[in-house]
């Protein structure tokens, strides 16, 4: 796909000004929806290569911080980019309460009320010139909409409503866990530039090769053929004794019967079978809702589908 930004931003505005229907598939996630802490250290990502998909940023950042440095980011998202390096420049120059301050929206700073800070122009203020160095087009984009547009519409009109609460979004991020890891970030930010490529995965031509591929959740909205294929695609495409992330799989263990409304990943008996030639493994770990419910359901568990080329 060809990446235009004033095709993108001009399209941006009109959803914003209520002149073009919302795109639900262009979302922009504030924070990841998975546990990436849960399943982070199964990849050796310390100075290896990392291909990944996820609007929200979080893989990539979650990736530096464990010493990932190679790092290309894949999505259809054309806002993807954008919304990284705003929140690259947020970690760089506001300490981490401002920081939720100024991207948590969804209750926040209480559960059902939501966040009347979020974009405000102080943060704004302090950190536009840094977005503005470390990605132009991000600066133009951004400053085209917060100069047009009070926060909330942008909030409501350009992101998904998908997002948890605070102690949720830091248990699934390590950078986010504490004032030490956040100051820990923002060192290993500085010695980073992610590669950007804007397309979807089933359609692009990739030429380069990875340690690591994360495909997040999309195995979780494709059919069988899209699943085979996608797979066989990503596979192609990494080094030797390396893995490959097929989809996170939410509330999921070996154990989990299949339900008839669930998407048809969620069948494993057909999924190992259809997914034979890689013999993936399932790897189980405290779930987004095992983090959110610890209090009444702690063994609440996701999973993510492996392949590892060996």
């Amino acid at each position: 796909m060809n990446f235009d930004l004033d095709t993108i931003l001009n399209t941006a505005i009109k959803i914003c000004n209520d002149e073009y229907p919302q795109d639900y598939n262009n979302y922009i996630y504030p924070f990841t929806t998975e546990n990436i802490s849960g399943y982070i250290d199964y990849f050796n990502l310390n100075n290896k290569s990392l291909l990944t998909v996820g609007s929200s940023g979080d893989q990539v950042i979650n990736a530096i911080f464990k010493g990932c440095t190679d790092i290309t980011l894949l999505d259809r998202n054309p806002y993807s980019k954008f919304y990284y390096y705003l929140k690259i420049a947020s970690i760089l120059c506001l300490d981490l309460e401002s920081f939720l301050e100024f991207l948590r929206y969804e209750d926040y700073p209480k559960v059902f009320r939501n966040n009347t800070k979020v974009f405000n122009k102080q943060s704004y203020e302090k950190i536009k010139s840094t977005l503005k160095s470390l990605d132009y087009d991000s600066y133009i984009f951004w400053d085209e909409l917060f100069g047009r547009f009070h926060p909330l519409i942008i909030r409501d009109n350009l992101f998904s409503k998908d997002e948890d609460r605070t102690y949720v979004i830091a248990g699934c991020n390590n950078y986010l866990k504490s004032d030490e890891n956040y100051r820990i970030i923002k060192d290993k930010l500085k010695e980073v530039n992610p590669n950007f490529i804007y397309g979807n995965l089933l359609d692009i031509e990739l030429n380069n090769k990875y340690d690591n591929i994360w495909l997040s959740n999309v195995g979780t909205i494709l059919n069988e053929e899209d699943i085979k294929t996608m797979t066989d695609k990503m596979s192609k495409l990494l080094n030797m004794n390396s893995r490959l992330l097929i989809s996170y799989l939410y509330l999921t263990t070996k154990d989990s019967k299949y339900q008839d409304n669930w998407t048809i990943i969620y069948d494993l008996q057909n999924t190992f079978k259809l997914l034979k030639d890689y013999n993936p493994e399932l790897i189980s770990f405290l779930g987004v809702d095992g983090i959110k419910f610890k209090d009444y359901n702690s063994n609440a568990k996701d999973s993510i589908l492996v392949y590892h080329k060996k």
